[in-house]
């Protein structure tokens, strides 16, 4: 990048050369290539999303400045700090004591994301990484008032939840007062991962369990949120934190999983008379599970995805000459039959096409989840 005739090029060139030392070439928060941000104090580049989290902080935490926007404002000293700090060093700093079963944000997380910006405050505000004393969420019981999804379209009911790591257990009552609970999950075989694309809320969880409450041999899904963004957050990471310690694994990512693709697609019955109808889909893990709507507690169907070897396939069409997709067909073929879906958009069906593909290119290992 060439800054020729700029009053400023001399500092330009060497900003333009220290974004391009080792750890810089990233986000320092989320991971995300090529960032154009960058805290001048904090001495770390960011993306644009994450960029905006930093500049809610305050100046007084992280003072933010576009490398393009801001460019004529630049000074010796701002670069010269982003020099002899740069990511590496700072996450070296600011994230030495991350638990490892704290849940980061990843490049594709969703600009508005509450993980993003707990993640961005738990560092800088907050400065929970700094130093190796357990925070309470790690302590292995955790209790508050979560508002849960009852069975209206627009009904959410304050339950008090209780999560006992020595039980492995997550259990919610009528009120904090209540002997009895209402539902009973075990944490073993539970899975969470954030749903504010569903229910409309910020700082939402969805909690997928196959022995949930009223399950009856299929998959509960529970849908809970918070009023307070920390606060969902630090449930994930203690239900994480409990799984952890249950499971005795030694990797983050198997503590909780989020679904490889979710979104609406057609689907026609098995006869050829059946019509087509709209459902929502989740491809979780080796499983993909329809719903009549997202938040519904239970799947109308669970079908299992197998390999190549084991009779599974996908194409890119529909295989059966005596139907017709609205517009863009899928056939998911399994031993019991074929699964007949259709998309309504072509970034859809293709996406939908190449998670489908990948899995059933992957051969099966015993899944580090247990669900």
């Amino acid at each position: 990048m060439a800054f020729a005739g700029r009053p400023n090029a001399a500092v330009l060139n060497k900003l333009d050369a220290v974004t391009k030392k080792p750890g810089n070439e990233k986000c320092a928060e989320c991971g995300a290539p090529d960032p154009e941000w960058a805290s001048t104090n904090l001495g770390v580049f960011v993306c644009i999303d994450c960029s905006g989290i930093h500049r809610r902080l305050g100046v007084h935490i992280s003072q933010i400045k576009s490398m393009k926007l801001d460019d004529k404002s630049w000074t010796a000293d701002m670069v010269e700090n982003l020099d002899s700090v740069g990511n590496l060093a700072a996450n070296e700093q600011w994230a030495k004591h991350v638990p490892l079963a704290y849940k980061r944000p990843r490049p594709d997380e969703r600009p508005d994301s509450v993980l993003r910006e707990q993640w961005i405050r738990a560092k800088y505000e907050r400065k929970e990484f700094l130093s190796e004393n357990h925070p309470d969420y790690l302590s292995g019981h955790r209790s508050g008032l979560l508002y849960k999804k009852g069975k209206g379209r627009n009904e959410w009911k304050p339950r008090w939840f209780v999560m006992n790591q020595k039980e492995g257990s997550l259990s919610y009552f009528k009120s904090r007062s209540s002997d009895k609970p209402l539902g009973v999950i075990q944490l073993r075989q539970a899975n969470a991962c954030f749903a504010h694309n569903v229910t409309g809320h910020p700082n939402s969880l969805q909690i997928i369990s196959p022995d949930g409450p009223g399950a009856d041999g299929k998959t509960r899904n529970l849908f809970v949120y918070s009023e307070a963004g920390r606060d969902i957050v630090e449930w994930i990471v203690a239900i994480r934190h409990a799984r952890l310690c249950l499971l005795k694994v030694t990797a983050g990512d198997m503590l909780t999983r989020d679904f490889t693709r979710a979104g609406y697609l057609d689907k026609t019955g098995p006869t050829v008379s059946n019509g087509w109808r709209r459902r929502w889909f989740v491809l979780d893990g080796r499983r993909l599970r329809y719903y009549g709507s997202p938040l519904d507690p239970f799947e109308l169907n669970d079908i299992g995805i197998g390999t190549i070897a084991n009779g599974y396939a996908v194409h890119d069409e529909i295989t059966d000459r005596r139907r017709t997709a609205p517009q863009y067909g899928i056939t998911l073929v399994t031993p019991e039959r074929s699964f007949y879906l259709n998309s309504n958009s072509l970034e859809d069906y293709k996406s939908w096409l190449s998670a489908l593909q990948e899995l059933i290119d992957t051969p099966i290992e015993v899944t580090s989840i247990t669900m």
